[in-house]
């Protein structure tokens, strides 16, 4: 053990139960709604209404594991009043527009990988009972030799690691993400990854992991993968977050705030240790992946991380006041040359990709794989101008490559465009690899890999209906004689938050309106002519089950403790 960390081995614990504690006492000023501590019920009706009738009865229904994930996903005060879980392989979206949110395993379903000669058992596939994403920071704790909060849902893969007496402590930990890579994309495109899948047989590969909750969208399972909890506790329970009678976005796209992140990352509780002389890094599409880097000098021991995201249409480099941008980022060349790569590639210079014109207007960039090409320079630049790695206190990075899940939503996990995507993507990791061989050192570093969901199939090929929410919505607010704008807040695949006060005065219930929503058809959700494979199927009810989330305990105490 080197003697920083035997100094301040000590700190560890005071730290976290010092960071516990602060965020225990912020939340005792009901008068401040941006506090990042817990609150009370805000987001909840006063109703004790006993959760009853076909709402609870088709919720009580569902899986296990589709529960599990469900009740992982609820935060009282922050979630929507109205949770919708569509009959699997029915999704939100439409015959051109794909989305990923729900509990069901074909988007749940993520590789965890580890790998690092002598540090990471060389054994392949291996099955870890309950495994998600949030074991990825208790098992790189251990490899860090720090202690982890007992009080977490996420625990070490020990059988992922060496004997703690046949490893020493690596000079650098690389987190990677491929945002919407999940297994039913690799699988998808299994020829189309021959570096991870190298990396997977010589190292440690959970097969049978997940991303652990619902819904399965990129900020809160970010979040899980940094903190290695659940958003239960994380506190980032999607894109939009309820916060009083407000809605705001749960990073706050302004000024990139981590000041909802409820719980404290791995990096959050290792810097401190090192009287923060660690390296700690972030480069990313955007605020929303903040979740796996922490809180950087928002809290009391924190400084600023480096995080790096992109913003605006020219694609330039952004951070935050609670995180730091060196200039040997922000000023990073390349660009045009991997534009030229990517524009070369198939034989022809026409500002075209896979015949898309994207490659003229920087704003297009991330909706093709150049942007991996240029991130891929910006880990170089930050590896050898940050001097990561360089000595015996460990150095920290995580990075998410954005591209397949962009690309998805684009064009659909089963096109030509994500197979190349996913190539792009592997030989960006291969590149990593090499790099960090060459400065690093071979056999002085880790990587984790995962994803953060995978993706909805073109409809026609599973049979799904793809649900317009909007129509929904419409047609929801007429059946109660109010406004859409009135009577909804917001919304998300599956999650809908209300108007408390139109409920309030029109006297309408969150029960009456997710029974309407349960009983919602095939033939109400049709605009314009139906495609012939589903004119058979038009008095089909396209819901599995919708309730008032804050029925969320009294349904796995009711549903699954007592069955």
């Amino acid at each position: 053990m080197s003697a920083h960390r035997t100094v301040h081995r000590c700190a560890i614990v005071l730290l976290v139960l010092g960071l516990t504690l602060a965020a225990c006492t912020s939340s005792q000023d009901p008068a401040d709604p941006d506090s990042g501590g817990p609150g009370p019920d805000t987001g909840s009706q006063t109703s004790t209404e006993r959760a009853a009738g076909p709402a609870f009865e088709t919720a009580c229904n569902l899986p296990t594991k589709e529960l599990q994930r469900l009740r992982r996903g609820y935060m009282p005060g922050r979630s929507p009043e109205i949770v919708v879980v569509p009959k699997e392989p029915n999704y939100f979206g439409g015959f051109t527009t794909w989305t990923h949110s729900g509990p069901w395993d074909y988007v749940q379903n993520v590789p965890v990988m580890f790998y690092g000669p002598g540090f990471i058992r060389p054994q392949g596939e291996i099955a870890v009972d309950g495994s998600s994403v949030a074991d990825i920071s208790p098992t790189l704790a251990e490899l860090l030799r720090i202690e982890w909060p007992e009080d977490r849902p996420g625990v070490p893969v020990a059988e992922a690691l060496l004997p703690d007496d046949r490893r020493d402590t690596p000079k650098l930990i690389v987190v990677v993400v491929w945002d919407g890579g999940g297994w039913n994309v690799l699988d998808r495109w299994g020829d189309s990854w021959p570096n991870l899948k190298r990396m997977m047989a010589e190292g440690t590969t959970v097969t049978n992991a997940d991303v652990g909750s619902s819904p399965s969208v990129t900020p809160a399972i970010h979040a899980s993968i940094g903190t290695g909890t659940f958003p239960k506790q994380h506190g980032i329970v999607d894109i939009p977050i309820r916060r009083g009678d407000r809605i705001v976005g749960s990073w706050d796209a302004a000024e990139k705030s981590p000041r909802y992140l409820k719980s404290t990352t791995l990096a959050d509780i290792y810097d401190p240790t090192t009287n923060n002389e660690a390296e700690v890094a972030m480069i990313a599409e955007n605020n929303w992946h903040l979740g796996m880097i922490g809180h950087g000098s928002y809290i009391d021991g924190g400084d600023k991380d480096i995080a790096a995201m992109v913003e605006g249409s020219d694609g330039s480099l952004v951070t935050s006041e609670w995180y730091s941008l060196p200039d040997y980022l922000a000023d990073t060349e390349g660009l045009e040359d991997d534009v030229r790569s990517v524009d070369q590639a198939d034989g022809r210079v026409d500002s075209a990709w896979m015949g898309h014109e994207l490659l003229t207007d920087p704003g297009d960039f991330r909706h093709t794989p150049v942007w991996e090409l240029f991130q891929t320079r910006l880990l170089k630049a930050l590896i050898d101008e940050g001097e990561f790695g360089s000595d015996s206190v460990t150095d920290l990075i995580y990075t998410n490559f954005k591209q397949i899940d962009l690309i998805g939503h684009d064009w659909n996990m089963l096109s030509p465009e994500v197979e190349n995507t996913v190539k792009y993507s592997d030989d960006a990791l291969g590149e990593l690899v090499e790099h960090m061989n060459a400065t690093v050192g071979r056999n002085e570093w880790v990587i984790a890999m995962t994803a953060d969901h995978g993706q909805s199939p073109e409809a026609e090929s599973t049979g799904a209906w793809p649900i317009a929410i909007q129509t929904l919505m419409g047609q929801t607010a007429d059946h109660f004689g109010v406004g859409v704008d009135d009577l909804f807040q917001q919304q998300r695949p599956g999650a809908l938050w209300l108007d408390r006060d139109t409920l309030e005065r029109e006297g309408i219930s969150e029960r009456a309106i997710a029974e309407f929503i349960l009983d919602y058809r095939l033939e109400n959700n049709v605009s314009g002519d139906v495609p012939s494979e589903y004119r058979s199927r038009l008095d089909e009810k396209l819901m599995a089950a919708a309730y008032p989330y804050r029925w969320m305990p009294e349904i796995w105490d009711r549903c699954v403790l007592d069955r």
